[in-house]
Parts: structure tokens; sequence; C-alpha cells
């Protein structure tokens, strides 16, 4: 691989760009027309998190921006890649690099997956108790399982909804576009619950099944700006799968 060095002291003397370099463990500065879908993938495969930086030409203080960046690299075209806060080139010096070899991108198991996967399958629990409370307590109990269960299930799909908002706060990339749609579960929740705790148990299950569902479907085709580790969509696609059934079987006993 290539060895690509800044002239010393030029990160110094660009504490901002430096700054973005180091916000991800691979930063990748690009234009709007750059062709990124190869490093994306790869990255992607990996579980390495990453962000992309947008350095359009459209003024001359972007493109001022661009020719502190090219003094700060010694690197004369975009897309710019850093690791770690380090340069290192382009699309083929990062496809070499360390941090994309392994299945886990060079950094070992990711220290979120074991706490995540507890977590999460934990937090099936409520639902299989409310299911269960509702298929064999009598009323007023049976009643009150199923509120809590609709309710509970509101929190949980603002909550993965809510995992956007945190992206889009961290990567700053999209901000609208993300924010935007990490309320609408939350919104739905909201909607669902009311219904079900006021007028319709069964009704307030099902819209609470399409949500998890069409989240999950969002979340398959959607780019907040980060790329989830591989555990992680498999975590999800379990979890949904098994609260969609759960609250399917809670419509047909409410």
């Amino acid at each position: 691989m290539a060895n690509h060095e800044a002239t010393p002291g030029s990160a110094a003397a660009q504490p901002e760009l430096a700054r973005e370099a180091s916000s991800a463990t691979v930063v990748i500065f690009r234009s709007g027309l750059t062709d990124t879908r190869s490093v994306v993938r790869a990255l992607s495969r990996h579980g390495v998190d990453y962000r992309e930086v947008e350095m359009p030409m459209g003024s001359s203080a972007m493109r001022d921006r661009f020719h502190r960046l090219q003094a700060m690299t010694g690197w004369r075209s975009l897309p710019q890649i850093f690791v770690h806060g380090a340069f290192v080139g382009g699309p083929d010096e990062l496809l070499e690099h360390p941090v994309l070899a392994g299945d886990s991108g060079g950094q070992g198991p990711s220290r979120a997956e074991r706490p995540g996967r507890l977590l999460g399958y934990g937090g099936l629990i409520p639902f299989v108790i409310g299911v269960f409370v509702a298929a064999l307590a009598p009323q007023p109990l049976h009643e009150q399982a199923v509120a809590a269960t609709l309710v509970y299930g509101a929190v949980i799909l603002s909550f993965i909804g809510a995992v956007h908002w945190g992206i889009a706060l961290i990567r700053d990339q999209r901000p609208w576009g993300v924010m935007v749609g990490s309320v609408l579960p939350a919104l739905l929740g909201a909607v669902a619950a009311a219904i079900g705790v006021t007028e319709s148990p069964g009704v307030g299950a099902l819209l609470l099944a399409a949500g998890f569902a069409a989240w999950y479907g969002y979340e398959r085709v959607a780019d907040p700006g980060v790329a989830f580790p591989p555990w992680y969509r498999r975590l999800r696609m379990h979890l949904t799968a098994t609260v969609c059934l759960l609250l399917l079987l809670l419509a047909l006993l409410a």
C-alpha cells in the first residue's frame, strides 16, 4: 500500500479538519459527484464505523476548505480518507488497510455486541409476560395486561426510532431527513397505544406490529449516515419478527 504523509505540522494548522478527520473510525471527505459505493459496501460488510463529509465546491469558502484539506494531506483530489484520524489515501488504499481485515474490521469483536444482545432479548420479556397474562388471566387483569403491553410496545417502537436521532446528532449528516424519519415511530406508537387503550386493543396491537415491521423495512434500505454492525442488523431482524408475532397473538386475545 502506498504511503501518503501530510506535511509536518499541517494537521495542527487545520484543527477543524483534523477534528472532522477523527470523528469516526473511517472518515471519507468527498464531493457530491464522488462514487464511494465500493468503499461504503466494504465498510458496511465489516461493520466499521464511518462518516462521509461532503465538500461541495459551490462557493469560495468551500473551495478554500478543500484547499486547506489538500495542504493538510498533500493529496490533490477527492475522495480523501482517514482511519483513526490518520490520512491513508483514496479508496484503493482503504481497501488494502488493516481496518478492513477480518470479519470485525481489524478491531476485534464489538464491545457493544454482548450488552446489546442481552438487553435486546431481555426487552422481549415484558411482551411475553403481557401476552401470557392476557391469555390466562380473568377480567379486569386481562384488560390491564393488554393495555400495559400496548404502552410498552409504543415505548420500544419510539426507542428504536430514536437510534437514528442519535446518529444524526453524532454524525451531523442529512439531519433533517434522518431526524424527521426517526420521530415517526414515536408518533405511530402513541396513536396505536391511544387507540388500543381507549377504543380497540386489537387494532392498537395490529398498528404496533405494522409499525415495527415498517421501521425494520425502512432500516434495511435507509442510510442514516453510519453503517450498523452486522450483529445489530441480525438482532433487529430477530427482535422484530418476535415482537410482531407476539403483538399478533395479543390482537387475537384482546
